[in-house]
């Protein structure tokens, strides 16, 4: 029997119980089996006859026609769901219902490409989500910050936050929402040309479908898209034209134009690849009319795209220009960075089949460079995680060796001691003999000082940055735990602190990723020499620095930071022939006492990130500081 799904956090309020069961049903079926949720709320809207809905049934009933809108069809014409419960949330003066709004703000912020807007509606969400302590609401904003840093192609970021969601949803056995997280990390490694990963995440998404029952035809239909577009890398025409046919069965299914645009442009693929060239071009212009009626600018390029794949295959270069530059401008405005990849590629071949070999290679070059910028800087950043993580492991493993040995060392001497008493118990051996165990004892105790040295000094090496040398992400945390005796001073106040370095990607753009790390390392230099010995310092990962000073109940923090900014930034520096100048943005928070700085360091830390995105907002090179 598939696991049966918990109602969201909120379904368990009090006012909530008392409300129809079917309208609960509906709600928490919405997502699972979208045609049998209408069926409850069509018993529920039977039931009332025409008498109007309390407060708490018109909210419940708003979110659970938010979501049968996309996933199902239905008669009701569309909710202005943010309007509504903005209302409610006014009059009925509950957090969550406020929370609610913002999500559905940070959605619509997505698709209109507003994704700065987006993201602070979430930060607004995840904050109302830890106060009422709401778990499956703290996942859903997780997920749209992911996939809002997707079209960003944050990557290591998007990641993060889908294994975070995904252990939420996990642990209040939402499936519908565990299988489309485990779709959209799949999704990401498409992105990323890890065909293999994103493979195994799809089947995974397809299991947890299949085991768990779930009749979500729009989920399905982004399942099996998918799973064309893999079977396409591996050149299974057949399995592919087979996904995408299943997945276009399952979004005529939905309410989702979105699902049907996607599982379109898809189509117009296999019409290609099936040599059914003006079907394909005929199914482009049926994608854009439906991209306008929705008016969806990013479904439209996607459109435009497979129209001028259409028209490259009827030998209509013109026309297969014109396309492709229109979607071009499109995936450009929108900065989705893999579309203008694939897009220069595809210019560049229509001009090289026009002759045009000097466009052709223009835009040919722009794609490598391009490809380059996309995903060598990932991996360069994958490889340094794992090379941090193999010395860290390597020197772990050599301090537990060293350990050990000291303890065998300790042994042989409490051995030794042992033994002295039995000589000095015995005159047979003589003064010589005691005189021999005292040299040897003299020497392993000598050995035994040295090895915990050894001990020592691995272990600092094992929080220490290979790039700059400076503490890292993992000994800050360690710190903060406890597990690590610092030396930073008992005070009345502490400043939490984070630093960016202002364009960095610019720097690397420019002069390529070894200057880059020359820049990382002469800011992490001025960094410590601006600060004093007990501070804490370390970099946190990329070009982002963290510093945590104790500081007296009169310090200023404004002109601590400012003078340490002052400091860090570069001013016509040589580095290897090169003269660069480089600022940083630093976001901080004051937190009252130690004990503090440690229940809460992940609330500070967010604080601390809250208000360097505002200094970067406000034009970057400043000082932010975070109220309390």
């Amino acid at each position: 029997m598939p696991a049966q799904a918990k109602p969201s956090d909120f379904i368990y309020n009090p006012s909530v119980l008392q409300q129809d069961s079917r309208l609960m049903s509906a709600y928490i079926q919405s997502l699972r089996d979208p045609a049998r949720a209408y069926g409850f709320i069509k018993q529920f809207t039977l039931a009332k006859s025409g008498e109007p809905m309390t407060d708490w049934e018109r909210v419940y009933y708003v979110l659970t026609m938010s979501r049968l809108e996309a996933y199902t069809i239905i008669e009701e014409e569309p909710l202005d769901v943010i309007g509504e419960l903005e209302a409610l949330a006014q009059k009925l003066e509950k957090p969550w219902i406020k929370a609610e709004v913002l999500l559905h703000k940070a959605i619509l912020a997505k698709e209109t490409a507003q994704y700065d807007d987006g993201l602070r509606y979430l930060d607004e969400v995840l904050e109302i989500a830890k106060q009422t302590g709401f778990k499956n609401l703290t996942a859903r904003a997780l997920k749209w910050q992911a996939n809002i840093w997707y079209y960003q192609s944050k990557y290591d970021q998007v990641l993060s936050n889908y294994l975070k969601a995904l252990s939420y949803f996990e642990e209040q056995q939402d499936y519908a929402q565990v299988t489309l997280i485990l779709s959209n990390i799949g999704n990401m490694y498409l992105d990323m040309d890890q065909w293999a990963l994103a493979q195994k995440y799809n089947k995974k998404a397809f299991a947890v479908l299949k085991r768990n029952k779930i009749q979500n035809d729009y989920t399905a239909a982004l399942l099996y898209i998918h799973a064309g577009i893999v079977a396409n890398y591996y050149n299974h025409k057949d399995e592919e034209a087979e996904n995408i046919r299943k997945a276009i069965t399952h979004a005529s299914k939905t309410g989702s134009s979105y699902i049907q645009l996607v599982t379109l442009t898809n189509y117009t693929s296999i019409l290609l690849d099936e040599n059914k060239l003006e079907a394909s071009l005929q199914k482009s212009k049926e994608c854009l009319k439906m991209a306008d009626d929705i008016k969806d600018r990013l479904g439209r390029a996607f459109c435009y795209e497979s129209k001028s794949l259409a028209y490259v295959q009827l030998e209509l270069l013109q026309k297969a220009l014109n396309s492709a530059h229109l979607a071009l401008k499109t995936y450009e405005e929108y900065g989705s960075n893999s579309q203008v990849i694939r897009i220069y590629k595809l210019i560049s071949e229509i001009y090289a089949k026009r002759g045009n070999y000097k466009a052709s290679l223009g835009y040919f070059q722009q794609y490598i460079e391009q490809k380059e910028s996309h995903f060598l800087r990932q991996k360069r950043e994958e490889i340094r995680e794992l090379q941090t993580q193999y010395i860290t492991q390597q020197k772990e493993h050599q301090i537990a060796l060293l350990k050990a040995e000291s303890k065998l060392k300790s042994a042989q001497i409490d051995s030794q001691h042992f033994r002295e008493i039995i000589l000095l118990l015995s005159i047979l051996l003589g003064i010589a003999v005691l005189g021999l165990l005292y040299r040897r004892n003299n020497y392993l105790s000598k050995n035994n000082v040295a090895l915990e040295q050894s001990n020592v000094s691995l272990t600092e090496q094992s929080f220490q940055d290979p790039l700059t040398g400076m503490y890292n992400r993992r000994y800050i945390q360690q710190w903060i735990a406890g597990k690590i005796k610092g030396d930073m001073p008992r005070s009345s106040r502490y400043i939490v602190a984070l630093l960016d370095v202002d364009y960095f990607k610019r720097i690397n753009d420019a002069y390529g990723h070894d200057i880059g790390d020359r820049v990382l390392q002469e800011m992490a230099t001025r960094l410590q020499n601006s600060c004093r010995g007990h501070d804490k310092v370390a970099r946190w990962g990329g070009e982002e620095f963290v510093a945590i000073f104790s500081v007296s109940e009169s310090s200023n923090t404004y002109e601590l930071l400012d003078r340490i900014r002052c400091s860090v930034m570069l001013e016509n520096v040589n580095i290897e022939g090169k003269v660069l100048a480089a600022t940083v943005s630093i976001g901080a928070v004051e937190v009252e006492s130690r004990s503090a700085l440690a229940d809460s360091w992940q609330k500070w830390l967010v604080k601390a990130d809250n208000a360097l995105y505002q200094v970067k907002a406000n034009g970057r090179n400043s000082v932010g500081i975070e109220p309390k």
